[in-house]
């Protein structure tokens, strides 16, 4: 049996998150370990989903982002503090560095991601002149074993990863409109994927195949997918997604210009009515 459907990535989203936390190696990392969640939206609606809380706002685990047309940072007082840590199943206060330094084998960094390509290489920007967040757990990760799970979207799919992180360099770019960045390129060795091809499988036992992106409106970044298998798969698949459509599109949070740090960026220290209309709105 065969079934066709579109996803606007805020159903990507709560797709992909629903898969994660079904997955053998969180479920145990919840019940023994540390579960590390870094910053991103789809990481917010993981956290809806292992802390049973729906109050948390995805928009607000967001450092840098990608919103009002150009790349940006979040405000500090507008973003949960990320990483999220949690000990078995529950917050911790300790930082992500301690929770590794605490060792357990069983431990599950969640790092979101800015691109995705064919060969299931990761691309992850940064802006930060320390590398990020990312940088506290790559380290551990490369060192010590840790796993990464990187839940991404398919519309963050790109030709090559590689290529494009080299193209990328803060320093190097002459004009930017939004914050200077650099980009990590992760191989897949590094840890497990999971878009929303993968999310069906875990979920429902299906195979998936990506067939178009794009759209106008709330549908602007959304996927098109076909998915195949037997039939009371398929049928549990397309409850699946019948039940999260509709999940809302989220706003992003665009970091006050007046006191924007990237001063590379064309509007850092403008003031609002310096903007142009399209970014004041």
């Amino acid at each position: 049996m065969k079934a066709a459907f579109t996803l606007i990535p805020s159903e990507s989203r709560r797709l992909i998150a629903k898969a994660v936390i079904r997955m053998k190696d969180v479920k145990i990392a919840k019940k023994k370990a540390y579960i590390i969640l870094g910053g991103g939206t789809t990481n917010g609606y993981i956290a809806q989903e292992l802390l049973g809380k729906r109050d948390l706002e995805p928009q607000k685990f967001t450092a840098g982002t990608s919103t009002h047309r150009l790349l940006c940072v979040t405000d500090p007082e507008k973003r949960l503090p990320i990483p999220v840590v949690l000990y078995k199943g529950e917050m911790s206060s300790k930082t992500p560095t301690e929770a590794l330094q605490d060792f357990h084998l069983e431990t599950i960094i969640i790092k979101g991601a800015n691109a995705i390509d064919p060969e299931g290489n990761v691309g992850i920007i940064t802006s930060g002149f320390d590398g990020g967040t990312f940088a506290m757990t790559y380290g551990p990760v490369t060192s010590q074993g840790f796993k990464y799970i990187f839940p991404v979207g398919l519309e963050k799919m790109v030709a090559s990863v590689k290529e494009a992180a080299a193209w990328t360099g803060a320093k190097r770019l002459d004009y930017t409109l939004g914050a200077d960045f650099g980009m990590y390129c992760v191989a897949p060795v590094r840890g497990e994927v999971i878009t929303e091809i993968e999310a069906l499988k875990i979920l429902a036992g299906v195979e998936g195949k990506h067939i178009a992106s794009g759209g106008v409106g709330e549908s602007a970044g959304a996927i098109v997918l076909i998915i195949e298998g037997e039939a009371k798969n398929v049928k549990k698949a397309i409850a699946l997604i019948e039940s999260i459509k509709g999940e809302p599109p989220l706003k992003g949070f665009k970091g006050t210009c007046e006191k924007c740090r990237y001063h590379a960026c064309k509007f850092a220290g403008k003031k609002v009515h310096q903007l142009p209309e399209w970014l004041r709105n």
